[in-house]
C-alpha cells in the first residue's frame, strides 16, 4: 500500500423503467373525454417525473453504473460515527466534479457535488460545518445540508483546520491567518521570523481543537553558530504564548500537529550527535498543565549527513490524548495509544493504492485515498479500529 502525503471515465449509464399508464376504453362520449383528459395529465406527469429523475441520476452518479474515475484527497472526523471525505471525479467524458462523502459509523453516502471541479483537503468543526480547499472561489464552507461558496484568501485554504464555524487557522507564507466567521486574519503574533540571523525560520502547521484550544508549530534560527529549535505557540482564545517543545538535538524543527480536547501532538526531526543523523521527534501538549512530554518514537537514524535532520511524519491526527495516527511518513503509519507507537500497517487494497490523509474520532481512524479498479482510480477507505485496519465499501 502506497502512502500518499496530502501536500476521475465511460459517461454515466441511466436506466429509466417504462412508465405504462392503463385507461379503461369508454364507449361514451363524456367518459372518452374524461380519460382523454386523464391520460394526458398521467402523461404530463410521468414526464416531468422522469425529467426530474434523469436530472438527479445524471448529478448523481451510482456506484453500480459509474464508469469514470474517483480518488478522495482528504477527510475530516468528529466522533466514531461521523467524517466528511472530499476530492473528486471525472466522467468517460472528461467533466471533472469535486466529490464529497459522509460516513456515519457503517456506511458512505455520497452528497450532492459541491461546487468546482474538485476539493484538496477538509476540517470540520462539528458535522454541520467544514471548510474545504478548492471551488470556484478556492474555499466552500460545509452547512450540515449543502456546500456553499465563501471568501478566501490569496492562496487558497489548503491545510485549514478548523476548531468551531467561527474559527478556523491555517498557515500561509509561514504565518498564521484566522477565519473568524466573516473574514480572514493575520494573526501577527505567529510573525516568528525577521530581524534575527540567517537560516530556516517559519511556521509549518496548525491545529485547533476548539476555539480555546490551538497550536502552531515550525523552527526559528537563534544563531549562527548553528542554534536552530522547533517552536510551538499556543492560542488559548484570547492570546499567543511560547511554549518549549521536545528539542531532542540541534537543529531541530517540527512540521506537523494535531489538537483535540486539550491535547496536542506535534511532530518533527532533529539532529542527533549520538545517532550521528536525523532521529524522529514528538511532543504532547497538555493544556490543562501548559507542560510538554516528550514521546518521539524510536526509530533509529532516519537520515545522516552533517547537522542532517529529517521528518519521520507528514502529517498527524489526534482525537483524544490517547488516540493519534501519524501519516505520510516513510517510516510508515504509526498509532499512539496514549503510552507507545505501534506501527499500524495499512490493509493492502491492490497494486497501484495509494492513501493520501487520515483523520481520528473516538477511538477509530478513517484513512481516504484511492485503488484501482479496470484501470482505473476509483475512491478507497479504511477503518482503524483501534487495533487493525479494514477497507469499506465507498459509493464510487
Amino acid at each position: 500500500m502506497l502512502v500518499i502525503s496530502r501536500r476521475p471515465g465511460r459517461l454515466l449509464a441511466l436506466f429509466l423503467p417504462a412508465l405504462t399508464v392503463s385507461i379503461a376504453a369508454l364507449t361514451t362520449g363524456t367518459a372518452h373525454a374524461a380519460s382523454t383528459a386523464q391520460a394526458a395529465s398521467t402523461a404530463q406527469a410521468a414526464s416531468t417525473a422522469q425529467a426530474a429523475s434523469t436530472a438527479q441520476a445524471a448529478a448523481t452518479p451510482r456506484a453500480a453504473s459509474f464508469g469514470g474515475s474517483a480518488n478522495l484527497a482528504s477527510v475530516s472526523c468528529r466522533g466514531s460515527s461521523w467524517c466528511m471525505a472530499v476530492g473528486s471525479y471525472t466522467t468517460t467524458g472528461g467533466v471533472r466534479h469535486s466529490l464529497a462523502m459522509t460516513w456515519n459509523g457503517t456506511t458512505w453516502r455520497k452528497l450532492k457535488n459541491p461546487p468546482g471541479t474538485q476539493l484538496a483537503s477538509v476540517s470540520c468543526s462539528s458535522p454541520s460545518f467544514c471548510m474545504g480547499s478548492g471551488g470556484p472561489t478556492g474555499a466552500e464552507r460545509w452547512t450540515g445540508k449543502i456546500w456553499r461558496k465563501m471568501p478566501s484568501p490569496k492562496g487558497g485554504v489548503s491545510g485549514v483546520s478548523c476548531g468551531t464555524r467561527t474559527l478556523c487557522m491555517m498557515v500561509h507564507n509561514q504565518v498564521v491567518r484566522a477565519w473568524d466567521g466573516t473574514k480572514w486574519r493575520v494573526q501577527s503574533p505567529t510573525r516568528i521570523c525577521g530581524g534575527g540571523p540567517p537560516g530556516p525560520c517559519g511556521l509549518a502547521d496548525v491545529s485547533c481543537g476548539s476555539a480555546t484550544d490551538c497550536m502552531a508549530v515550525g523552527t526559528v534560527t537563534i544563531s549562527q553558530e548553528p542554534v536552530q529549535e522547533s517552536v510551538a505557540l499556543n492560542w488559548n482564545g484570547k492570546t499567543w504564548a511560547g511554549t518549549s517543545p521536545p528539542q531532542d538535538g540541534n537543529p531541530s524543527a517540527a512540521n506537523a500537529v494535531s489538537c483535540a480536547r486539550g491535547f496536542c501532538m506535534e511532530a518533527g526531526g532533529a539532529f542527533s550527535e549520538t545517532a550521528n543523523g536525523g532521529v524522529a521527534v514528538a511532543g504532547a501538549w497538555h493544556a490543562s498543565a501548559a507542560t510538554w512530554t516528550d514521546v518521539s518514537p524510536n526509530l533509529g537514524t532516519l537520515c545522516t549527513g552533517p547537522l542532517a535532520y529529517c521528518f519521520w511524519t507528514v502529517t498527524m491526527s489526534c482525537a483524544s490524548k490517547s488516540s493519534c495516527m501519524s501519516f505520510g511518513g516513510k517510516e510508515g503509519v504509526f498509532y499512539w495509544n496514549g503510552s507507545a507507537w505501534s506501527l499500524a500497517k495499512p490493509a493492502s487494497a491492490g497494486p497501484g493504492a495509494g492513501l493520501r490523509d487520515v483523520s481520528c474520532g473516538g477511538s477509530d481512524c478513517i484513512a481516504v485515498g484511492f485503488r484501482i479498479v479496470a484501470g482505473k482510480h476509483r475512491t478507497l477507505a479504511e477503518l482503524w479500529n483501534g487495533s487493525a485496519w479494514a477497507i469499506v465499501r465507498t459509493p464510487l
